[in-house]
């Protein structure tokens, strides 16, 4: 069992659970009750699963967006301390539809992601009165200490192309572009993007005859309160898939769900699992600057373009309303182009329903923009073209 966290007392003290969707809720609240702790749980319509209710002493689900009903919820239940555990879709940063408190919420931020939309949300606990507690709250045995963790030892050159790609990760994540991305003895296969690491290793483009690393880490100035790393079988199963043959993830700050399945998994697979600390101490140096505007979504891909042209993994990124949609790897620009199309044309209608139904209520919302592409380097013809086509906005 998990120890409390400091200065919790659960005779005293009422946890309240905002809940998406994946295992992560369900470890926190068995962890918790195990722990003699009182939990009341707000799941998110869509996303929390049906196996937490019976965990809680009391439950209920609300859409995303809504903080003036979850808030009422756990006033009522005589809330102290907060925890925000699961999985909430990326789409739902164009597609929410905010209550009162919400909108004014998200009025004050200049880039919606989900580092800025879940740090106003605990701005917000902060004036309610409520502590929000680190998501690795009581999930203390599920925390990857330093060490081989399962699968083949690393050979030498593996581990030199570890340190090398958990150096590239965290220039990654402090450009706030993702946490994961894959490479090989020769380049940087695949950086995660929008839509996650399991399609980032689905777009990898490793095979068993040239297989590849996946690297996982926090941002430097993580906030350990959302957003936490986590490698599970279903991630395993990804790289099987994927001909990623070494996994390498942040020691002390990623969780391991499921560590029993993982384990056998990676030794059936043949699949070395590690988890080391980022050289901070090189990565300070190794990781750029950046200081994009970010309102502008035109400034903001131009800073990232010239960040990763000097990480030496790309020239290009694409971004929209401030979310970074897809960035220039080893598979080129056209593909890049290809994965952000994609993901954008999926919740193209949502967006759009979301903008008219505002407009139709009389709020005060802006039509969707468009997403925009900045390169360190010259455009092709043809890399124009296909822009244009996919309605990518090119700036300077």
């Amino acid at each position: 069992m998990s120890s409390l966290p400091p200065n919790f007392d659960p005779k005293r003290h009422t946890l309240g659970l905002l809940a998406g969707a994946g295992d992560l809720p369900r470890l926190v609240l068995q962890s918790a009750r195990a722990a003699g702790v009182r939990v009341v749980c707000a799941g998110f319509r869509g996303a929390a699963g049906d196996d937490l209710p019976p965990l809680c002493d009391a439950f209920r689900r609300f859409r995303v967006g809504a903080v003036d009903a979850p808030a009422a919820f756990f006033r009522a239940h005589g809330v102290t301390h907060i925890m925000l555990e699961g999985q909430i879709r990326p789409s739902c940063i164009y597609t929410l539809w905010p209550d009162s408190t919400a909108r004014r919420i998200l009025s004050s931020l200049d880039r919606r992601n989900a580092h800025t939309i879940f740090g106003a949300v605990c701005r917000y606990a902060k004036e309610q009165g409520w502590q929000t507690l680190p998501s690795v709250s009581f999930l203390g045995e599920h925390i990857s200490a330093a060490g081989h963790l399962a699968g083949p030892e690393l050979s030498s050159p593996l581990m030199a192309l570890a340190k090398k790609g958990m150096l590239l990760a965290r220039g990654i994540a402090d450009l706030d572009i993702g946490q994961s991305l894959i490479l090989n003895s020769d380049c940087v296969l695949c950086v995660e993007g929008f839509k996650g690491t399991n399609e980032c290793l689905q777009n990898a483009g490793a095979s068993p005859d040239n297989p590849a690393m996946l690297c996982k880490v926090t941002k430097r100035a993580h906030d350990m309160r959302f957003d936490v790393p986590c490698i599970g079988p279903a991630t395993i199963r990804h790289c099987i898939r994927a001909s990623v043959k070494q996994i390498v993830i942040e020691a002390d700050r990623t969780i391991l769900l499921r560590r029993e399945e993982v384990v056998r998994l990676c030794k059936e697979a043949g699949i070395s699992l590690i988890a080391m600390h980022v050289p901070e101490m090189e990565a300070s140096s190794f990781a750029p600057t950046f200081s994009a505007p970010v309102a502008d979504d035109a400034a903001h891909a131009a800073a990232l373009a010239r960040a990763l042209d000097s990480l030496g993994i790309g020239s290009s990124a694409v971004v929209c309303e401030g979310v970074v949609i897809a960035v220039e790897d080893a598979a080129g620009l056209p593909k890049c182009l290809r994965r952000a199309r994609a993901y954008m044309r999926r919740i193209r209608f949502l967006r759009f329903v979301n903008w008219l139904c505002h407009l139709l209520l009389g709020r005060c919302s802006s039509p969707p923009r468009p997403m925009v592409l900045a390169s360190a380097r010259p455009l092709s013809p043809g890399e124009t073209r296909l822009a244009s086509r996919y309605g990518i906005r090119i700036v300077a």
